[in-house]
């Protein structure tokens, strides 16, 4: 019991903090739309990445709400059935979405000489929006078919108990056919792939312009290779919960897990929404300055003691 609560804690702390970092990203650029009636490649993806996990956010926590208010048991198995695939679904299209930013950075940075690349460069920001309708779509037939796959059904215990109170639970189970297995593997594994290629295409990059730089002038640190480095160390935090949660989400969609460690992946999972989301806020200059004078601004209530952070510039 003791350890369900604390790792209650730890998911009710994740979940503020996602909704409240995903919700700035959302509303800062947001006002800069309605404002200025545009917004650069770069804030569509975080725009869209923003609400998608601020919505992912939202499923969970009306899930927990629903176990906690609901009396109709029946009622509540078919409304987790539905909050289910909608989680799987919101799963796979942020995943799309951290992708493509990670694919914006590499190619606005990186530096080849390929044609094929010369014309990404030239023409990603016109793209983003094709690429953001094209992953919602793939997300959506992806995620469709674990419609059918997906059993929830309400299990009465009462006949069991001793005490004679009514107990009961929701049992998940999932029909998972090999076709469904190996699609649901695709929509989560396609996104990594294309990442990882990114990752690889910005640190060669990076290695080749530290290269030249040290043959012509003697040093390897100018404001492209800072800009490099700024844009690894994101896709580095990216790469890190990127792979935990794959780990976690096969793990606890497979059911190999006993409760204890059910619940672990659970906390693992809720990390990257969250932690992800911050550290992208904290690396975007125009983010990081709202996110500093909404915390200046709740210095002046009683609660003191938050800590602030000088903006910088980052990789948009």
């Amino acid at each position: 019991m003791f350890l369900v609560m604390i790792i209650g804690l730890i998911l009710g702390i994740e979940l503020i903090i996602g909704i409240i970092a995903n919700g700035l990203m959302i509303v800062v650029n947001c006002s800069e739309w309605i404002r200025s009636r545009k917004l650069t490649g770069c804030d569509m993806i975080l725009t869209s990445l923003g609400i998608s996990r601020f919505f992912l956010q939202w499923t969970i926590f009306i899930n927990n709400i629903l176990f906690q208010l609901s009396e109709d048991m029946n009622k509540l198995c078919a409304m987790t059935k539905i909050l289910t695939v909608v989680w799987i679904f919101l799963n796979i299209l942020n995943l799309w979405f951290a992708t493509w930013l990670s694919v914006f950075y590499c190619v606005k940075i990186a530096n080849f000489s390929q044609p094929l690349f010369l014309w990404l460069k030239r023409r990603i920001s016109g793209l983003v929006p094709q690429l953001l309708m094209g992953s919602f779509l793939v997300s959506l037939v992806t995620c469709l078919p674990s419609v059918n796959a997906i059993d929830i059904k309400y299990i009465d215990n009462s006949m069991n108990n001793l005490s004679g109170n009514t107990t009961g639970k929701c049992q998940y189970k999932s029909d998972l056919s090999f076709s469904l297995f190996v699609l649901s593997m695709l929509g989560y594994s396609s996104p990594f792939i294309i990442f990882i290629i990114s990752s690889i295409l910005l640190i060669t990059s990076l290695w080749r312009h530290s290269k030249r730089m040290e043959k012509t002038t003697g040093s390897s640190r100018d404001t492209i290779t800072e800009a490099h480095v700024r844009a690894i160390k994101g896709l580095f935090s990216f790469i890190f919960f990127h792979i935990s949660y794959f780990v976690a989400l096969v793990i606890f969609l497979l059911q190999f897990s006993t409760i204890s460690s059910y619940l672990l992946w659970i906390v693992i999972m809720g990390a990257y929404p969250s932690g992800h989301s911050v550290i992208l806020i904290l690396g975007n200059p125009k983010l990081k300055g709202v996110a500093v004078r909404a915390l200046h601004y709740i210095r002046r209530f009683p609660s003191r003691g938050l800590l602030l952070v000088d903006s910088d510039r980052g990789p948009c």
